[in-house]
C-alpha cells in the first residue's frame, strides 16, 4: 500500500533538524508522496529546496495562505503568479478563508482566495483549500467560480 501525505509543511523551520530522517520515516511507513503548500513568498526558497532534494517524494504547491494575508498581499500574489508560471507546482494552495484567528484583513483574504482560484482555473491545476470560520464564504466563491476545470481538494474546514 502507497500513502499520500497530501498537506505538510516539512520545508519550515521546526524540521530542518531532522528532516532527512523525517523523510526516511515516511517512505518506510509507505508514505512514498508529500505535498507541500506554501504559505508566502518567505517560504518559497526552502519549499524550493526540499521539493529539489527530494523529487520523487516532495512534490510542490503555490500559493498565499489566508493567514499571511496583509497590508502587502497583492506584491505577495504578484509573487506567487510569477512563480507559477515559472516553477514546477502541482497545484496553487495552500489557499482560502481563515477567519478563526483574526479578520482584520477579511475583505483581502476574499480577493486573495478569488484571484487565486481564478490563477489555479487559467493554469489547470487543482486547488487545496483552506477554510476555518469561512466556511459559507468559501462555498459562495467557489460556486461562484465554479467552471469544468475548477478541481481541488480541501484541507481544513468546519
Amino acid at each position: 500500500m502507497e500513502l499520500v501525505d497530501t498537506h505538510s509543511h516539512l520545508y519550515l523551520e521546526e524540521f530542518k533538524d531532522d528532516l532527512d530522517e523525517v523523510i526516511q520515516r515516511c517512505k518506510a511507513n509507505h508514505v512514498n508522496k508529500i505535498l507541500l503548500p506554501n504559505v508566502d513568498s518567505s517560504s518559497i526558497e526552502s519549499l524550493d529546496k526540499l521539493s529539489g532534494k527530494y523529487p520523487e517524494t516532495c512534490y510542490p504547491m503555490m500559493g498565499l495562505h489566508p493567514c499571511y494575508v496583509k497590508e502587502n498581499y497583492k506584491e505577495e500574489l504578484a509573487i506567487i503568479e510569477n512563480k507559477l508560471s515559472t516553477g514546477s507546482y502541482i497545484a496553487v494552495g495552500e489557499i482560502g478563508l481563515d477567519f478563526y484567528w483574526d479578520s482584520t484583513f477579511k475583505r483581502q483574504q476574499i480577493e486573495a482566495f478569488q484571484y487565486q482560484v481564478n490563477l489555479a482555473k487559467k493554469m489547470k491545476l487543482p486547488v487545496a483549500v483552506h477554510c476555518r470560520e469561512s466556511f459559507r464564504e468559501v462555498v459562495d466563491i467557489l460556486k461562484s467560480l465554479k467552471d469544468d476545470s475548477l478541481k481541488g481538494v480541501f484541507h481544513c474546514f468546519t
